[in-house]
């Protein structure tokens, strides 16, 4: 089957962390036999223009491991503009469009991530080409009501044109369906896959005494949401009561020194560790170095990093915030409200005070039945069937 994914936001290279889910389920996907091709409008914040220069080039065609790739960056110059920045996007979804098919043929199939704006433009184009279309959302946007009624217009309709709606988590199925009531009834649910490289095997971190404190890891962005400030807070209250442990926080973003202030103001420099921005390829070996993963965010419509951890056997401590529940079973770890500091504290020392309880290669084993890439590329084939089978020929 030759499939066209058509993400809202994508990687720009390989050693970008931003959609690299997409990216492995193109590759995974095509290992399943598939015929698999990319294009990526990117829709870049203009606070960005004056980084510019230091930014890796974004190609615009590549051949990536074997997957058609074409990327076309735009500006958005239009902000308050209402449909501006969404043109801007259609334009360049068209160009790449032309481009790809010209040089790879018509795909029989279209696999749309993220109606605002990628989703919405190929829709329409896609209709108008007689080329049927699967989408899957992933944006947080609706869980933080972010959209504006136009938004939310191109979103419905993005969906209407399209022959399966797939969700990353229930949550944000329901959250979607509470918003745009047309959409009530068609929504699947469809987890983000986890790359092969997190299948290594599971192992415990080598300790040099039974008793050594352990290490928590929280890997995302530092940005509002993800609730860092709510970590260090929750780390301190565990400190606080005679506990030892550390804190490696990887990750960058627009709120680190409002989490490097915190760490100073709650005296906690010693135990806190700064790692940065770590590289896709890194997070598995680092995944390994340590005992606990904490997700304390404030809304997540999946956690691609909480499957992460439980590929490799890692257990998690998350909160209950729309995705975790969905990824979290039994034996996996702990999930604490949202937004509670002292809740996500006790969390956080109870799972670290049960390692020994935890079975990592049985967490392992059973992430990999959910989310490795054959799981999931057997269950996206299944619902491409499906859309083909109830979609006419064009004539």
């Amino acid at each position: 089957m030759h499939v066209l994914f058509v993400p809202s936001w994508y990687p720009d290279n390989a050693e970008d962390a931003n959609g690299v889910f997409f990216r492995d389920q193109a590759f995974a996907l095509k290992d399943a036999g598939h015929r698999i091709g990319v294009i990526a409008p990117l829709l870049k914040s203009l606070r960005g223009f004056t980084k510019r220069p230091a930014q890796p080039r974004t190609p615009f065609y590549e051949l990536d491991h074997g997957v058609p790739t074409y990327r076309k960056a735009v500006w958005a110059i239009f902000p308050r503009i209402p449909y501006g920045n969404y043109l801007l996007v259609k334009w360049a979804t068209r160009t790449l469009l032309a481009n790809y098919i010209g040089e790879h043929g018509k795909p029989d199939l279209i696999h749309a991530h993220g109606a605002i704006f990628a989703g919405a433009a190929i829709a329409q184009l896609a209709e108008s080409l007689g080329i049927p279309v699967v989408h899957t959302e992933h944006s947080s946007g609706f869980a933080k009501e972010v959209y504006t009624g136009w938004q939310g217009r191109l979103a419905e309709k993005a969906y209407q044109r399209s022959q399966i709606c797939m969700a990353v988590s229930p949550a944000l199925a329901e959250l979607i369906e509470q918003q745009l009531p047309s959409t009530r009834g068609r929504w699947v649910w469809m987890p983000n896959m986890v790359s092969d490289r997190f299948t290594a095997p599971a192992t415990a971190r080598p300790r040099e005494r039974s008793d050594a404190p352990p290490i928590f890891l929280t890997l995302a962005l530092m940005k509002e949401g993800k609730g860092h400030i709510d970590l260090i807070r929750a780390f301190h209250s565990l400190l606080s009561g005679g506990y030892t442990a550390e804190l490696w926080l990887a990750g960058d973003g627009p709120l680190r020194a409002a989490v490097e202030a915190e760490v100073r103001r709650l005296d906690l420099t010693l135990q806190v560790r700064f790692l940065g921005m770590v590289v896709p390829a890194a997070v598995p070996e680092l995944l390994t170095r340590v005992d606990v993963l904490v997700v304390p965010s404030h809304s997540e419509t999946f956690g691609v990093v909480a499957a992460e951890a439980l590929m490799t056997g890692l257990p998690v401590v998350a909160t209950r915030c729309g995705g975790p529940e969905c990824i979290i079973e039994d034996g996996d770890g702990i999930l604490a409200p949202p937004g509670e500091p002292e809740s996500l504290a006790a969390a956080m020392r109870q799972l670290s005070e049960s390692l020994a309880s935890y079975d990592r290669r049985a967490t392992a084993r059973r992430a990999r039945e959910r989310f490795c890439g054959p799981a999931i590329a057997a269950r996206l084939t299944a619902e491409y069937q499906r859309a083909l089978s109830n979609t006419p020929a064009a004539e």
